[in-house]
């Protein structure tokens, strides 16, 4: 069998960065530090960090008197102030590519704009990008929902930085047909991008996709997406143990990429478990 692995796969530079930081809040420390939330959405790697003593904290859990980390994700500008007053320290880990959104709704809003975000309403970095649209944001998922949208003299869509760009593209043109006057960002990160045009890549080389990540990662779950649309056989899974081996007997090529809160030693674990089945 011929294991094709993605350029792009694992952390990006915001998880890596993340992941850095409350490694060495913790090592400095030599406390127990809390992340708010989950720091990233891949359980093995939560597994490894608790045991580096980083503990997610929930949200609807009181603020400990101790260090307490943004996630990658971002929060409202609201939760920041409360994590501010309450916690000890406040370790901000949110990915420059999501406060650069931040600052570009904050931009919009003070000029008059509604914002419209594509992208999940249940997504921890939509919840803080709404935070700093204001209450009269909206979210869409589909170009479809852009045709319910109330009227708006002036309106600009952004999108979370892990949206499909294809579906993204569609959102832009409806929005943009229907808002003449209308402003659609690009916001969808580089390394989405590269991830993204990888599996489509890989699509036209492989007979199967393994795409490995938690099942709660978004852009993991989109990568899976995207190889399932394309025909090929597609699988997602979490690590080594959950790989399909009956299944995969007698493929000749199997394609590897991996969601970007995915670490590389899982990725590590799954590619020698293929080599050796």
């Amino acid at each position: 069998m011929e294991i094709k692995i993605a350029k792009a796969a694992g952390f990006c530079m915001g998880v890596r960065r993340a992941v850095e930081m409350a490694l060495d809040a913790a090592h400095s420390t030599g406390e127990t530090v809390y992340t708010y939330g989950p720091l990233i959405h891949n359980p093995q790697e939560l597994d490894r960090l608790r045991a580096e003593g980083i503990v997610p904290l929930g949200e609807d859990q009181p603020v400990p008197n101790a260090t307490v980390i943004v996630r990658a994700h971002g929060v409202t500008p609201q939760t920041a102030e409360k994590l501010r007053r309450e916690a000890s320290l406040l370790i901000d880990a949110t990915c420059p590519k999501v406060e650069k959104i931040h600052e570009k709704i904050v931009e919009y809003v003070k000029k008059g704009y509604r914002v419209v975000i594509a992208g999940d309403a249940d997504h921890p970095e939509v919840a803080g990008l709404l935070g700093y649209a204001g209450e009269d944001a909206l979210v869409v998922q589909s170009p479809e929902e852009i045709d319910s949208l109330p009227p708006m003299k002036k309106a600009v869509l952004v999108a979370q930085t892990t949206q499909d760009e294809e579906n993204y593209k569609l959102i832009r043109e409806r929005f943009l047909e229907r808002y003449e006057e209308g402003e659609a960002l690009s916001t969808i990160c580089l390394a989405t991008h590269k991830r993204q045009e990888d599996v489509r890549r890989l699509t036209s080389e492989v007979e199967g996709i393994i795409v490995i990540g938690g099942q709660n990662s978004a852009n993991t779950r989109r990568l899976y997406e995207i190889a399932v649309s394309s025909g090929v056989k597609a699988w997602h899974i979490e690590t080594a143990r959950d790989l399909p081996f009956d299944e995969l007997r007698g493929l000749k090529k199997i394609g590897l990429t991996a969601g970007a809160s995915t670490p590389l030693w899982v990725i590590k674990e799954v590619r020698e478990a293929l080599e050796n089945c």
